[in-house]
């Protein structure tokens, strides 16, 4: 682009001061015509060759036939040499002006003008200027740009990374505490560095919606401790005066059966309501868990043994296959729990003649970060109808059943895995469920922080 304005600019400058040196030499030899008609070419000449001293410019003046007549003083030594092609333009009228770039000692700008007298050309004016400015002007441009373009760009990154970097600092901050929040965690705010502008309003606005699902949340576990507590009493009072009125004498066989199912249902209702309570304690963040050394086959042992009785009198095999010994560091009561849970779901879905099987083994982990140590994988499988694809991401909800009436009618609640899930997790563990329809279950279950008793 500069090179494009010097060369015009140059151009212009050029054509306007040949245009005017061919008007004052087509002024001088019209004027010495009039004055003394007939005169020589020579005495012609004269008139403008005695003003050619004082031009200024590389200017030169060449007859129609191209041979050079008088130029200034600057191109005494040197002449431009001479173009038919240009000329035969300009003679023909073809063309107003040529410009061309014509090497003399050093590269110059030529332009060549037609001398017009009437419709005579008898000579043309051509006017030079060196060019060796404008490269030199321009070869500097172009190495402050080679420089400079570079430098700029990588200033301007850097000063856009940082700008950008410090303008989206508070939007990170407010990701980070975004996933940290849990229905547990919800007191937890989102500060910007600045609440004068828009992050800051959307972190505010953020907040008061924290603030309200935190209430909420709150009603809603206070709701289910309260009326898990309620609850408690009425169906003790329940089931105890069931158990007072089956004793009694003299009432029908059908009544007695009434009183039965009456005493099951107030059992798994108080079942229900037992583990509602504990859940919202869990919520609340009120259990707390032992931290010590327990010997998870023996806990296994003692979850197996009462639900042993349970599958005989459904007759189900309940198998052990492989049972380490193994031992970390956790609350038995509760991991005696997460087994009798397993167990008693895996019993409730698998039909008579089928298999239950529990085996826990000692395995190395299998993270990288945790490379070296070992960790004890509990495992149940069944030989039950199995869980459709479409059930697996929530078998572990609460109160959620692959089909609700048949798992009322074997007493579940639907509370039982989400149970297990919590007490896993709560010992820094994973539980996790493969199943085929047709062919079974098997929920495993993996503790961090075994070690072999052998």
């Amino acid at each position: 682009l500069l090179r494009q304005v010097l060369s015009s600019r140059a151009d212009a400058d050029l054509l306007d001061y040949a245009d005017k040196t061919s008007r004052v030499i087509a002024s001088a030899i019209n004027r010495f015509e009039t004055e003394r008609p007939g005169a020589p070419l020579s005495a012609k000449e004269k008139e403008f060759i005695d003003e050619s001293s004082s031009w200024g410019r590389f200017v030169q003046i060449d007859d129609a036939d191209g041979k050079f007549v008088v130029s200034s003083d600057a191109l005494k030594t040197r002449h431009f040499s001479d173009n038919p092609e240009t000329r035969l333009k300009l003679l023909s009228l073809k063309e107003r002006a040529v410009f061309e770039d014509l090497p003399i000692a050093y590269p110059m700008r030529v332009v060549t003008l037609p001398v017009q007298i009437g419709k005579r050309i008898p000579y043309l004016v051509r006017v030079g200027v060196p060019v060796e400015g404008v490269e030199e002007a321009i070869n500097r441009v172009s190495t402050l740009l080679l420089v400079l373009t570079p430098a700029i760009f990588v200033i301007a990154l850097l000063g856009g990374w940082l700008l950008v970097g410090r303008s989206l600092k508070p939007v990170d901050e407010m990701t980070r505490a975004a996933l940290s929040i849990e229905s547990g965690r919800l007191n937890v705010k989102l500060v910007p560095a600045r609440t004068d502008n828009e992050i800051g309003r959307l972190a505010a606005a953020l907040n008061e919606m924290l603030d309200r699902l935190d209430k909420s949340f709150k009603q809603i576990e206070r709701f289910s401790a309260d009326a898990s507590h309620e609850l408690k009493t009425p169906l003790t009072t329940i089931r105890g005066e069931a158990e007072v009125a089956l004793m009694s004498k003299g009432i029908s066989e059908e009544l007695r059966q009434t009183f039965r199912s009456i005493i099951e249902e107030t059992e798994r209702l108080s079942e229900i309501v037992t583990n509602l309570l504990l859940l919202a304690r869990t919520d609340a963040d009120q259990v707390r868990l032992k931290r010590e050394p327990v010997a998870l086959h023996e806990v296994a042992m003692q979850a197996y043994e009462p639900m042993e009785r349970l599958a005989h009198r459904k007759n189900i095999v309940l198998d052990l296959a492989e049972m380490d010994e193994v031992t970390l560091k956790g609350d038995a009561l509760w991991l005696q729990q997460l087994i009798s849970n397993l167990l008693h779901n895996a019993i409730n879905y698998t039909p008579e003649g089928g298999r239950v099987t529990l085996s826990l083994t000692l395995a190395l982990m299998k993270t990288p970060n945790e490379s070296g140590s070992h960790e004890a994988v509990l495992s149940v499988a069944d030989t039950g109808p199995g869980i459709p694809a479409e059930h697996l991401g929530h078998i572990f909800d609460r109160f959620y059943r692959v089909d609700a009436g048949r798992s009322r009618d074997q007493g579940g609640s639907g509370l039982g895995l989400n149970i297990v899930r919590w007490i896993a997790e709560s010992h820094s563990g994973t539980i996790k469920v493969q199943s085929e329809v047709g062919k079974g279950s098997v929920f495993t279950v993996h503790l961090p922080g075994a070690e072999s008793t052998e």
